[in-house]
């Protein structure tokens, strides 16, 4: 089983996957209006609630892509810190990919947009059916959960 992490500082994509069910994906959604050591606390809380309820055996997280915008770069990195702290914390083992890796195998494309990875996502997997549209974080995690189970070294 394992825990795929899009993240984020906003938003953070979860999802987690054994073979080719979908356990459960969601969005851990932080306060905007918190500063930001409690907004990070709040990833933290939530990343330890999804890995004591599922007991996930992996984390696989993608690598950070820095673009321009420093100031949110490093709020990722943070938010990142303290993911891979609470999955280190747990004793998971911890896999990390790239964007274009988990593009290529969920698509066979490393350039596929958005459109394409959520069109492949749904037919790779059956996506229990939702009250709320998935979100793009929520659907990159699900990618990433097949890319790690793709990899064979679940």
């Amino acid at each position: 089983m394992v825990l795929a992490i899009d993240p984020g500082f906003d938003r953070i994509g979860v999802a987690v996957l054994e073979k080719d069910d979908l356990l459960f994906s969601d969005c851990i959604e932080t306060n905007r209006k918190l500063p930001h050591s409690e907004r990070l606390l709040e990833i933290g809380e939530g990343i330890r609630k999804i890995i004591k309820k599922w007991k996930p055996k992996d984390l696989a997280i993608e690598e950070l892509f820095f673009n321009k915008n420093i100031t949110n770069a490093l709020k990722v990195s943070e938010a990142r810190g303290v993911i891979l702290y609470e999955a280190a914390q747990a004793g998971l083992e911890i896999y990390e990919y790239s964007p274009q890796a988990i593009k290529i195998a969920v698509t066979g494309y490393g350039k596929a947009d958005k459109v394409q990875v959520e069109a492949m996502v749904g037919k790779l997997i059956k996506l229990p059916k939702s009250d709320k549209k998935r979100l793009d974080d929520e659907l990159d995690a699900i990618a990433l959960a097949i890319c790690h189970l793709a990899s064979n070294r679940s």
